[in-house]
């Protein structure tokens, strides 16, 4: 969502997106070795869910960190990294590798189900302004999928437990 989305966003409003989140649930099948195509993504993202880029003030989006750090099931991210210590309580939280500033108010993409409050995620509904791409997330994996040769997994550190206080 974040590389697909952003330069429609940023060709719309001059602004970049900060980072995504999405839900657990609305990822439904994993994406298997071999060819990707068009029905891949078709089973990983079944619904028309479309992308909204909302503008958060610095307290929801402590609201979100706060939802994703209790959340029982791990919600997507990309732009975000959320640092808990030991006993799982916050110790930082960056976005685009900076520090998250309170202050300022951040541009979050994420799919229109959630940004109505679906999976209780209530902390959209008091965005400061809600801009809609008419862009299935589905289209976009689609997209995603045409400019790249290979798939790659990693691991990235968004959600990270420290071993140490």
């Amino acid at each position: 969502m974040l590389s697909e989305a952003n330069p429609i966003f940023k060709a719309r409003t001059g602004q970049e997106i900060d980072f995504v989140v999405s839900n657990h649930g609305g990822i439904r099948s994993i994406i298997s070795e071999g060819n990707v195509n068009a029905r891949t993504a078709y089973e990983v993202m079944p619904f028309e869910n479309s992308i909204v880029v909302v503008a958060l003030k610095g307290k929801d989006v402590r609201d979100l960190v706060s939802f994703l750090i209790n959340a029982k099931n791990p919600h997507p991210v990309a732009g975000i990294q959320i640092i808990l210590n030991k006993n799982e309580t916050l110790k930082n939280v960056n976005i685009n590798g900076l520090p998250f500033d309170e202050n300022r108010t951040y541009n979050v993409a994420t799919s229109n189900y959630l940004a109505d409050g679906g999976s209780n995620m209530g902390f959209f509904k008091d965005s400061l302004k809600t801009i809609e791409l008419n862009y299935f997330i589905r289209n976009a994996m689609i997209d995603y999928f045409k400019k790249v040769d290979t798939l790659t997994a990693k691991v990235d550190d968004r959600f990270i437990k420290l071993e140490q206080k």
